[in-house]
């Protein structure tokens, strides 16, 4: 029978095989990325077989999805929370995405470009995060809280989504992509900030409506 202090051995050992193949794959992108990514290019640098690869991850759209995790596996937004102001924090969440995405161009252009599911790029998916920020927003009273917060923070992570694969097309440059990012945010936070406006509405003697706030 064999022993758990065996078999964890041979879990170790399996991880750290997969790390050195999806390390072989970034390099491999790194040094040439207009040049395919094969599995056997892959198999050589990492100094496995073609069958191991195969074995310990998968087929194509596997290996750009296990490449896309481990690009992204240093990224902490919760660590971020220690940020007071839930806007500039959700900013944050959002910079520190782009950052860690424009440091790698060379991988996350070739995932882009190459990856039938790309839109799942932002693996480490800063939605709750996000919503987070909203949440304490809300509970401050600086913008209205409610049901639709979720789909607030929902419509930034799809819209940092769409400018990532803008930037992966070469129309955003690095810096534009940083600030059309915090855009979002200062968007949804507006907009939120607009529907608390705009609820507090009363008519006037000629029928209209009159805006007793400003949406800023």
């Amino acid at each position: 029978m064999t022993s758990p202090a065996t078999v964890g051995l041979r879990e170790r050992g399996k991880q750290r095989r997969i790390e050195l193949i999806l390390a072989a794959a970034r390099e491999l992108l790194r040094e040439s990325p207009d040049q395919a990514l094969t599995v056997d290019r892959i198999a050589t640098r990492a100094e496995v077989s073609a069958p191991t690869v195969f074995n310990l991850i998968g087929r194509r759209e596997r290996i750009w999805a296990a490449i896309a995790d481990q690009a992204l596996s240093d990224l902490d937004l919760g660590a971020l929370r220690v940020i007071e102001d839930p806007q500039e924090r959700a900013r944050a969440i959002v910079d520190a995405v782009i950052t860690m995405v424009c440091a790698d161009a060379p991988v996350f252009r070739a995932l882009l470009a190459n990856w039938e599911q790309s839109a799942r790029v932002i693996s480490h998916d800063p939605t709750s995060e996000l919503e987070a920020c909203l949440a304490a927003a809300a509970s401050r009273g600086s913008i209205i809280g409610g049901t639709d917060l979720r789909r607030r923070a929902e419509l930034i992570s799809a819209g940092l989504i769409g400018l990532v694969h803008q930037w992966g097309a070469g129309l955003l440059r690095d810096r534009a992509l940083h600030t059309r990012g915090r855009d979002l945010v200062d968007f949804a936070f507006d907009a939120a900030r607009g529907h608390r406006s705009s609820s507090t509405t009363a008519p006037t003697n000629k029928g209209h409506v009159r805006c007793e706030g400003k949406a800023r």
